[in-house]
């Protein structure tokens, strides 16, 4: 009986672990996405100011390994594609912006949508060094929380 026991709490503190390391990986796949995205947008502005090319021409010439990190490992044809896909990998705050970004590109002089790239970069790169900032610490809040209930429920039913 006690055999079985322990198996249960080893199982038990195996799923804390593997939730403790899922969780902090989501927080840094945060940064690594907005990362992606800023790297994108800062192409985009350069297009949009040297050539004033259509938005798909722009998507379509981007970088594919910024494309892919964009959107965390999945394939995008569009923006809207990408952002769709990159949305749950982002926090409120850089989702929110993004959004407002692309439904904003495209409807307007040249002179306006630099000067909307201009802001939303900016934005984007003071969430950016928030996030990176709280980085360590939400992290280790993630990996203590999924730990110490793994531990305590280990704890319950032993």
């Amino acid at each position: 009986m006690i055999g079985a026991k322990a198996l249960g709490v080893l199982l038990i503190l195996a799923v804390g672990g593997i939730a403790a390391k899922a969780g902090a990986t989501r927080e840094q796949e945060k940064l690594t996405v907005l990362d992606a995205w800023l790297g994108l947008l800062l192409y985009l502005r350069g297009q949009i100011d040297c050539y004033l090319l259509p938005l798909d021409e722009i998507f379509r010439g981007a970088d594919k390994e910024l494309l892919r990190a964009a959107s965390a490992g999945r394939e995008a044809e569009t923006w809207d594609d990408l952002l769709h896909a990159s949305l749950p990998h982002l926090g409120k705050e850089s989702a929110r912006l993004l959004t407002a970004l692309m439904r904003e590109l495209g409807s307007s002089y040249r002179e306006e949508q630099l000067r909307r790239c201009d802001y939303y970069l900016s934005a984007l790169e003071k969430e950016r060094d928030r996030l990176a900032a709280a980085l360590p610490a939400r992290q280790k809040l993630c990996v203590a929380s999924c730990l110490c209930t793994a531990l305590g429920t280990a704890i319950l039913l032993w």
